[in-house]
């Protein structure tokens, strides 16, 4: 379960509307407040159709959580580390482009979850070494 509330999911649950942006121009993090003052509830982060560098989106996606707008990534490809570097800096929805089966869409939704119904990984230090003084 996120620790992070999910404002648009929460809207659409209650059978509400969620508003969204699309981001592909902006470059800094303060489209997350722009968006929160204008009443969206979701921004879509589009790093396929637009020059936004993995590094910027994940800025984004993190300064949205702080002012409760939910991001949401269109990723570059299909590779799962695509989708676990937005996931893991913040992105609250992935969306895959050029998804054309279901072994297609099966591998990318275990990408984006942990096992076992999944196959994310988890970021951090190696679990192989070990630290001793």
């Amino acid at each position: 379960m996120s620790t992070v509330p999910n404002h648009a999911l929460r809207q659409l649950r209650a059978g509400k509307l969620a508003i969204g942006l699309g981001v592909a121009q902006a470059r800094t993090v303060g489209i997350a407040t722009i968006a929160k003052t204008a009443g969206f509830d979701w921004l879509f982060i589009d790093g396929e159709h637009s020059s936004l560098d993995a590094d910027t989106a994940a800025q984004i996606a993190t300064a949205s959580l702080a002012v409760g707008v939910t991001p949401v990534v269109r990723v570059a490809g299909m590779e799962h580390w695509h989708a676990s570097r937005m996931l893991d800096n913040g992105a609250q929805g992935i969306v895959f482009p050029h998804v054309d089966d279901a072994a297609q869409a099966r591998r990318c939704a275990d990408a984006c979850r942990y096992p076992p119904v999944g196959k994310r990984s988890m970021g951090g230090p190696s679990t192989r070494r070990r630290w001793w003084w």
